[in-house]
């Protein structure tokens, strides 16, 4: 099978990174980080109107009706640019989840106004936190064998510390009602659950891929110019070898992730195996990306003001999102049956 990416998909991704160049600096997010805004409203307008928060809305209601293979190069430059924004929990999770459950046409109104940008959803399944839950119109929550859609305002959210000071976690204090099932069905909301935990691992993964790639492009730019002894530290074997492992390790686990986007995409017989696989070969990258750059850069790289600290905590917290490490090993042996 001859695989590779199609022009729309290649040029839809070349200009969401164009544009989170331009509106996503390093200065932004650390504005963002020690401010207490819950979002970049710009950022997110510009989002809307380039259309990627309708990527996977039915064309009906005014989105792209786009597949998870076609998420993943967008992911990536969300990871590259270390995108403060819960846009996979709003756009990749939430609205494709509640189209699904929009029987009647009776949430059409919230999804045009997801897909417009004007409100806000996120996700989470039982137990888990909820990411942007602060910012968030209306929240997706499963519970007890039921899905629920609540509004914000009618739930209380309790803060919880993160790493990543962007990435804005919540644990939630509500009362379940009947009138806020949107699926009562056990079975197909195990289904649904199951699907949304699948895509978020993609999803996750590929922002781990673009993380990692830029952690390597800074710390190469930063060997080359920064002299020991009177020659660039990068002329040093060892220091190679760190960057070319970390290199190899990149470029073996994007495919993996992009077969798996691919499984999800069209019901393959080997979608589970191929998603956990990666996402450990993407969490493992990154986690070495990690790991090479804080070796290099020395201690430069624990400050603050340096920015290299905003990939290096997007990388940490990606890497154990929706799995880490050891929950994906186990869930391949599961699947292979050991």
């Amino acid at each position: 099978m001859r695989f590779c990416f199609n022009d729309e998909q290649i040029f839809f991704a070349k200009a969401v990174r164009e544009m989170l160049i331009k509106e996503c600096t390093s200065e932004d997010i650390n504005n963002l980080s020690s401010s207490h805004s819950t979002n970049m409203s710009s950022l997110w307008e510009s989002f809307a109107s380039m259309g990627v928060l309708g990527m996977a809305a039915p064309t009906a209601l005014g989105g792209l009706e786009l597949s998870d293979i076609d998420f993943v190069l967008i992911m990536e430059e969300l990871g590259r640019a270390a995108c403060p924004e819960p846009l996979m929990e709003h756009a990749i999770l939430s609205v494709p989840l509640l189209a699904e459950c929009n029987t009647g046409n009776k949430y059409e109104n919230i999804l045009e106004s997801a897909i417009s940008g004007e409100s806000r959803l996120s996700v989470a399944l039982e137990g888990q936190y909820v990411v942007g839950a602060d910012s968030a119109t209306h929240l997706l929550l499963f519970h007890d064998g039921g899905l629920y859609l609540v509004e914000q305002e009618s739930v209380e959210l309790q803060h919880q510390a993160s790493v990543d000071q962007t990435r804005r976690l919540f644990s939630i204090k509500w009362d379940p009602t009947a009138k806020a099932v949107i699926e009562g069905n056990p079975e197909k909301v195990n289904a649904l659950a199951k699907k949304t935990q699948l895509r978020a691992e993609v999803a996750t993964a590929s922002q781990c891929i673009g993380v990692a790639e830029r952690l390597l492009e800074m710390t190469v730019q930063y060997v080359q110019e920064r002299n020991q002894f009177g020659k660039p530290v990068g002329v040093n074997q060892a220091i190679k070898h760190h960057l070319a492992d970390t290199g190899k390790a990149i470029e073996f686990a994007r495919p993996m992730v992009q077969r798996a986007a691919w499984c999800l995409s069209n019901g393959d017989l080997e979608t589970d195996l191929a998603v956990h696989a990666g996402k450990l070969l993407a969490s493992r990258s990154v986690e070495l990306a990690s790991q090479t750059s804080l070796q290099c850069h020395g201690a430069i790289a624990y400050t603050l003001e340096y920015d290299l600290q905003i990939w290096l905590k997007k990388g940490l917290t990606l890497s154990s999102s929706w799995g880490d490490i050891y929950r994906q090993r186990g869930k391949i042996a599961d699947c292979l049956g050991l």
